[in-house]
């Protein structure tokens, strides 16, 4: 079953019982605009506590460093989305899950909380995010700053949509095309 006709499916079957709607999602254009505003923020705290451990130079050393962080952009993408199906796999079971390439996108085909909802969702930014961010602060990398900031920017409409999930009390469905979810509550 393809994301789209499980989602309708389940809105009409939820909708059939007695359970109102509210969709939080984020359209088109918008999803990227406002999710570049909210990483902004991020990656400047980000910048900020790089800059300020010790000298730093925003220029590979090595070439072995840009050949990395080139590496590491042409799999952002394809990594973020497999992040949300790995934790969503977990989650919620791996069968329960899609994951499409052209355009990327996951999208989970389970009725899920805001907890578990929460994980898959910011899985990237969680575990791509600050653990390229962790990397950069230990080691002193450019390629791993370059990549942290990267991962944040490719999560800010995912760390976004979290920010929903506190007005969110009930049933959630991730919306199969779009940034975000919808909630079914009574």
């Amino acid at each position: 079953m393809d994301a789209s006709s499980f989602f309708e499916e389940e809105s009409s079957r939820l909708a059939g019982q007695g359970y109102g709607s509210r969709a939080f999602v984020l359209r088109g254009k918008r999803a990227y605009g406002f999710g570049f505003l909210c990483a902004l923020p991020l990656i400047a705290a980000l910048s900020a506590w790089y800059f300020s451990l010790s000298p730093r130079f925003l220029w590979a050393e090595r070439w072995q460093d840009f050949l990395l962080f080139a590496a590491l952009a042409v799999s952002a993408v394809p990594l973020h989305e497999c992040m949300h199906a790995f934790v969503w796999g977990l989650c919620c079971g791996f069968s329960r899950v899609r994951v499409r390439l052209s355009p990327p996108a996951c999208s989970c085909l389970a009725q899920m909380g805001r907890v578990r909802y929460f994980f898959g969702a910011a899985a990237p930014f969680l575990i791509l995010g600050l653990g390229f961010s962790a990397a950069a602060l230990v080691t002193g990398g450019w390629a791993f700053y370059a990549a942290a900031a990267l991962h944040i920017l490719c999560a800010g409409a995912d760390v976004l949509v979290c920010c929903f999930l506190p007005a969110a009390r009930g049933i959630l469905l991730d919306h199969p095309t779009e940034c975000g979810f919808v909630c079914y509550f009574r």
